[in-house]
């Protein structure tokens, strides 16, 4: 039994398992009172001495017992995922949102956004984006992955700017510092970009394009700065509807294409249309907001046409 009894331990320490070898004091414990029993008197009754050694082999095998159950204990500890399944932080209309990560991460969450993952959030580390956001990705040797519509975006340890909303027909990728990793979800596209780079997938065609960009354009809303860059007033209009959670009408076709640059801060939604209509051949008109039948007042509406 002496013998069985080293065997068996012996074969788990080979394994050089950590959780294994610090039970060994445990075992040492153990060991010297199973065996205080080894000078039997095999003159004593029968019922006892079988006794004796059933007691004996059932500590025996109790031990490889315990030590593998600590060992998938402390093993699915770390590796699987909380019952409780995803953890989810939204930004609603209208507002932007700081969040905080438990691996240290941290970032900001545009208007209308939200991201979720499945704690505890450490050797796995994937985000699933809807939206834009804002991420300082603390660095670890775990790889840290956010996945939207078309695209998986990889990094390590960096910043960087992702905007993907469901309701546009293209995804942005702008790099601040580090280095990331795009890969395509049903594409061939697999880029690394430096830092003041922009990646914009076009997932109508499955196209992609890189250029220079200065980050500060597509990072400042965090800050709550709303940077128009020789956009377009359609594209400029979507911005403006999901910082302000309003609903733009641009009733005269040649206005989409006019292009305008401008850098607004906190202002209200009629102060901000009342300096472009100052610098731009802008008329808007904004309508109250209305109730509907079920008593929920709808988005403010603004309409825009051209100066005549």
């Amino acid at each position: 039994l002496d013998n069985c009894l080293s065997e068996q331990w012996a074969e788990l320490l080979k394994e050089n398992d950590p959780s294994v070898q610090a039970h060994q004091h445990i075992y040492n414990r153990i060991e010297p009172k199973i065996l205080t029993d080894q000078d039997i008197n095999f003159g004593k009754t029968p019922l006892i001495r079988i006794w004796k050694i059933y007691r004996q082999a059932a500590a025996i095998l109790l031990i490889p017992l315990i030590a593998a159950s600590l060992l998938y204990f402390f093993i699915s500890k770390d590796n699987a995922p909380y019952e409780t399944g995803w953890v989810e932080i939204n930004s609603p209309d209208g507002a932007r949102t700081e969040f905080m990560l438990p691996d240290g991460s941290k970032g900001w969450l545009n208007s209308g956004s939200k991201i979720k993952y499945v704690p505890p959030f450490n050797k796995l580390r994937n985000i699933e984006l809807s939206g834009e956001a804002y991420f300082d990705v603390m660095q670890k040797n775990s790889l840290f992955t956010v996945s939207v519509n078309d695209l998986n975006v990889e990094v390590h340890g960096t910043r960087f700017n992702v905007s993907a909303y469901h309701d546009q027909d293209f995804t942005e990728v702008v790099l601040a510092s580090g280095k990331i990793q795009v890969k395509g979800k049903t594409s061939d596209l697999d880029r690394t970009l430096m830092p003041m780079e922009k990646l914009t997938y076009m997932s109508d065609v499955h196209k992609y394009s890189v250029r220079k960009v200065e980050t500060e354009l597509y990072t400042s809303w965090k800050e709550g700065y709303l940077m128009l860059d020789n956009e377009t007033l359609e594209q400029a209009a979507h911005r403006i509807e999901k910082w302000y959670n309003v609903k733009i009408v641009i009733q005269d076709k040649v206005l989409r294409r006019y292009r305008f640059k401008a850098t607004f801060r906190d202002e209200p939604v009629e102060e901000l249309f009342r300096l472009i209509a100052l610098t731009t051949p802008v008329n808007y008109e904004i309508k109250k907001r209305s109730m509907d039948k079920n008593g929920v007042y709808q988005k403010k509406e603004i309409f825009l046409t051209l100066k005549k």
